[in-house]
């Protein structure tokens, strides 16, 4: 019953929005990074602000539900308990010694998670708070507050962290939606229940409350714990607390030895990923994702187009909801062939109903981009227009790299035109001269477009830095149809983490799949991933981007939020290339 409500609201928010990522992940041949500490990990810090018009309107319907809930939305509420949380193990004099001491105005814990400023869905997981703590710091108190809760939450705990309770979480965040909760942190030195040191005040700040969810589910490439090169697809959905095994070399079976580059089925159904063999080649497949890893039937994707999809050296596949039914239904992905595209990475287009091999797949032409590497295609729901990412080098249809003859690698946008073409243009503030751009992809509503960036350096001092795996890279939206480039200011961690961004290898960004609306405002989430957290391993955050509607549909971006880390991955593995849909994934069990 629960995997069938949880496919009926999948289906539901696919149909409403109209939406699907067309997302892609990096090639088998990531190193990835080190492990990761549960209690040190970090987010952004500070709200970024205004950028030009975002063209029209994404979907999601405009809506309060979401705010309070009950005769009386402004409440008071109870979901705070009224006494202290004193975890096992701490001093019972501490509330005491913390409450009846003043406090020093600084050296206290610096709060790394929530990021003071972020924007939390109403359905996210139960929220963890992490901080580092100065030396010889042993206990430590968290206040929450919110102004319509009745309580305060006051936590007394030796740890550095602390997770609310899933039942206070859920009724906070149904009945404070769309309000501030305002957090302070102090630590002190408490030994044989003597105040020793301290109190010291640490971070205090807000993070806000979302008043929308997140919808959908999330499918990300993992190569497993440091060194172990066990890839596979894991995912879960918003608000999971644990992932599930989607796909991996031993689901698809046969000689599959890695699983890698993604995007989903509109309807959710199906990954089309990258699929490596024993025998060397690199193809597309795809499979349902229902636990079942089975092909797909003939009516979703015919054995001739899975043969078509099939032929080596074919990657990135990208889909459009408006070229997904069973008239017309499409795939995009980066094919490169010595005789079919003449040594080039080309843009090929794959017809899913085909019966002819010889009529069921094209080139698309690309007028007026004659370099030689296209990647990272991303299709618009409406079906009209193709980004991508063009270059003098690269390869595997993710990478693209400069050289000393050619240092543009630009972002270009290309008409479907009904599988035939056409101009292909780089699209302004994402193809900026004094910078590279890459990792395109389109918002629910073909509003906005994000992408990574930076500026262009030769690593070791004669190669030039490419797009694969690459640390000074930083996340930027700008309007669909062009213009200013906003930097998200989920890109950084907070300064007392003493991180900083470019250098954390901030990479490829996606959407999730519908932009809800309240009160005037349109809320998108992004998704990506960052070597942030303790022993540099990549790991997913998730991010909010509001927009403002304006009287004739238009939006303007109004402000970014720093980026939350997703509790529910595994910290140990390298988690890379998110792709966020409807998929519909089972839960985990």
């Amino acid at each position: 019953m629960k995997t069938k409500l949880r496919r009926d609201i999948a289906l539901f928010l696919a149909l409403a929005s109209a939406a699907s990522l067309g997302a892609a992940g990096v090639s088998c041949s990531s190193n990835g990074g080190g492990g990761s500490s549960a209690t040190q990990g970090t987010g952004g810090a500070g709200a970024s602000g205004s950028g030009g018009s975002a063209g029209s309107a994404g979907a999601g319907g405009e809506g309060g539900d979401f705010i309070g809930s009950g005769p009386n939305p402004n409440g008071p509420f109870l979901d705070f308990p009224a006494g202290p949380q004193i975890d096992m193990g701490v001093p019972a004099q501490a509330p005491e010694l913390f409450q009846g001491t003043p406090a020093q105005p600084q050296g206290g814990p610096c709060v790394a998670e929530p990021p003071m400023e972020a924007l939390v869905p109403t359905n996210w997981t139960p929220l963890r708070f992490e901080w580092i703590a100065p030396a010889g710091h042993n206990v430590f108190e968290l206040r929450l507050g919110v102004d319509n809760q009745v309580n305060e939450l006051v936590v007394y705990t030796t740890t550095t962290s602390y997770t609310i309770p899933a039942d206070i979480w859920s009724g906070l965040a149904g009945h404070s939606a769309g309000r501030d909760i305002k957090m302070a942190v102090r630590s002190a030195q408490i030994d044989g229940g003597q105040l020793v040191a301290g109190p010291f005040v640490g971070t205090e700040g807000v993070v806000h409350v979302a008043p929308v969810a997140a919808p959908g589910s999330i499918v990300y490439w993992t190569t497993g714990a440091p060194g172990s090169g066990k890839t596979a697809l894991k995912g879960f959905s918003i608000g999971d607390t644990q992932v599930t095994t989607v796909l991996s070399p031993e689901i698809v079976g046969g000689d599959t030895t890695c699983v890698a580059c993604h995007a989903s089925s509109p309807d959710g159904a199906l990954s089309f990923f990258t699929r490596d063999a024993s025998i060397g080649t690199r193809t597309v497949s795809a499979r349902k994702v229902d636990g079942t890893a089975a092909l797909p039937t003939e009516m979703q994707v015919s054995a001739v187009a899975l043969g078509l999809l099939g032929r080596n050296k074919q990657t990135a596949p990208t889909l459009s909801g408006a070229h997904y039914t069973a008239q017309d239904a499409v795939a995009i992905t980066v094919m490169f062939d010595p005789a079919l595209t003449g040594n080039r990475y080309e843009l090929a287009w794959t017809d899913l109903h085909a019966q002819d091999p010889a009529t069921g797949w094209g080139i698309l032409p690309r007028v007026g981009d004659g370099r030689a590497v296209v990647a990272s295609p991303t299709w618009w729901h409406d079906g009209t227009t193709i980004a991508y990412t063009t270059a003098p080098a690269g390869g595997e249809g993710v990478i693209t790299g400069i050289s000393d003859a050619d240092t543009t690698m630009d972002i270009y946008t290309v008409p479907f035109n009904n599988r035939q073409g056409g101009n292909a243009t780089p699209l302004p503030g994402a193809s900026d001269p004094a910078f590279v751009e890459f990792y395109p992809v389109i918002s629910p509503g073909d509003t906005l477009l994000a992408f990574n960036r930076f500026a262009p350096y030769k690593a070791d001092g004669v190669n030039w830095a490419d797009s694969y795996d690459e640390p000074m890279a930083e996340v930027l939206v700008v309007p669909a149809k062009g213009g200013e480039a906003v930097r998200v200011a989920g890109n950084d961690p907070p300064a007392c983490v003493d991180r900083k961004s470019p250098g954390l290898t901030n990479s490829w960004p996606r959407w999730a799949p519908s932009a809800e609306g309240f009160n005037g405002k349109k809320y998108y989430w992004l998704t990506f991933s960052s070597k942030r957290r303790d022993l540099n391993n990549p790991q997913l955050f998730v991010s909010g981007v509001v927009t403002t509607v304006q009287a004739d549909g238009s939006e303007v971006i109004d402000k970014t939020y720093p980026a939350l880390y997703v509790t529910s991955q595994v910290p140990e593995e390298n988690n890379h290339t998110p792709a966020w849909d409807v998929f519909q994934i089972e839960p985990p069990q």
